[in-house]
Parts: C-alpha cells; structure tokens; sequence
C-alpha cells in the first residue's frame, strides 16, 4: 500500500514538458528586417535619423512576455507558449538613443513597441491591408492603424507598415518618423 502510494506521489510530481508552437517561416518573414540592416528616417523636425537592427532572434515565448494586459490576448495565442520572432532597431544618430522593436508571433500577430511612446499589441498581418503614399512614394499591401480623438477629431497615432518593407511611417502626438527610401 505504501508502495503504491509513493509511485502515486513521486507520478504527480513529474513536470509535464512545455510544448511550443512553431513559428512558420511566413510568418517570420511579415518582419523584413535582418541583423546589421541599416535604415534611415526622417523625424518632425526633418532630422534624418539612422536607424540599425541590433536584434533579431526567433526564441520560445510566453504571451506573459508582451506584458500588455487585455483578455483577448487568450483567444489570439491559442497556446499560452509559443516561438516568437523579435527584431530591435536602434537609432544612435541622436541624443535620444530611440528604439524600435517588433515581435511576430504564428499566425502572423505583430506587437510594435516604440521607444516606449507607442505600443500596438496585437496586430493582425492577416487582414486588409491598403494602398498608401507617403513623400511622394506608392506603398501597396500596407497595415494601417490610425487613431483619431473622438473629442477632437484629432490624430494621435498614425502606423503604416508593409511586409515587404517594414516600418513606413508612424506618428503620435510629439513624434513621427517616416522612412527614407
């Protein structure tokens, strides 16, 4: 009886393995990005700023990494672990030091982090996307996120991104940066 017991106990006590989703190479790809890419951008004040990707790694993930409390996360990472793939850009051509940081989880969710100025959690590269100009230069297949004050009507973040060519634009109430091409 107490060796039934013991096995009983010592069973219980085995950790059950994490098992990760993958992350389809599509799915990687939806950030364009590669370490050592150097791009330039241009702030609100015509500055040009150089910014160069210092990270890019595909690694396991939790959804507890986005650290973004909304309980539709749930429903969009099926699996609470999952491979996630993380590239950084840094811009060291001012004071400032400004970061960049996008992380594409399977099923092609983006997380956009913007030198902690903006975040968008949860974009999804799978649904339309649209046809834009910026600076004179067509973009096609572009996700656009746009928020506008419903008191005022004014525009407080603008976001165009473009599988193909990364960041094109973004836009808050104090800064902006839009691509050189």
């Amino acid at each position: 009886m107490y060796c039934i017991a013991l096995v009983a106990l010592m069973a219980s006590c085995v950790k059950e393995p994490t098992i990760y989703l993958r992350l389809p190479d599509e799915d990687a790809a939806a950030i364009p990005y590669q370490k050592g890419q150097m791009l330039n951008f241009v702030n609100q004040n015509g500055d040009t700023l150089l910014y160069i990707v210092t990270y890019d790694e595909t690694k396991p993930f939790s959804e507890d990494y986005w650290d973004y409390s909304d309980d539709s996360k749930t429903s969009i990472i099926q699996q609470p672990w999952c491979y996630a793939r993380t590239v950084q850009l840094r811009c060291y051509s001012d004071s400032t030091n400004t970061r960049m940081m996008f992380t594409v989880i399977p099923n092609k969710y983006l997380y956009f982090l913007w030198n902690h100025e903006m975040i968008l959690p949860y974009i999804n590269l799978k649904e339309t996307t649209e046809t834009v100009e910026v600076n004179g230069v067509t973009y096609d297949n572009v996700h656009v996120s746009q928020y506008y004050d419903p008191q005022t009507g004014e525009l407080r973040h603008l976001w165009y991104y473009s599988e193909e060519v990364g960041l094109i634009a973004v836009k808050n109430e104090r800064h902006s940066l839009m691509l050189v091409p």
